[in-house]
């Protein structure tokens, strides 16, 4: 009867886990930050500073792209387990609306942290560079 309470409750904590890790991001609804670049520029923009930041990247379409930073796990608290959500609007041939959006996993939000703004600066010093 032991084993099985155990079994149970290794599964249990198991699906609790893998439930705690699917976070979907959100498109915001605030102006976002305008580039002055085509989309095609501020996109690979977008996956660089994904990369750059630690995230894998496990979509990436012309639009939108989103990236998963893989938990770490440390004395007290974990970190990772963040995704992030990354979404672009060509307002004309040269101008670029771009959202970002960080969701956190309900299990893992004590040692997740924010990553909008690292985000939006790593793709502002890479579209820099390529002035």
């Amino acid at each position: 009867m032991k084993r099985v309470r155990a079994a149970l409750g290794i599964v249990l904590l198991a699906s609790l886990v893998g439930s705690g890790c699917a976070s979907t991001p959100t498109k915001p609804d605030t102006q976002g930050v305008v580039f002055q670049k085509p989309t095609g520029a501020v996109q690979k923009a977008a996956v660089d500073a994904l990369v750059v930041t630690g995230f894998d990247v496990k979509k990436s379409e012309p639009l939108y792209i989103e990236g998963f930073r893989p938990r770490k796990f440390g004395a007290m608290v974990g970190s990772g387990g963040e995704t992030v959500g990354v979404w672009l609007e060509s307002l004309d041939s040269s101008k670029t609306r771009v959202r970002v959006d960080t969701a956190k996993s309900f299990v893992g939000i004590v040692g997740q942290k924010n990553w909008d703004a690292e985000i939006l600066a790593e793709m502002e010093k890479t579209l820099r560079k390529s002035q």
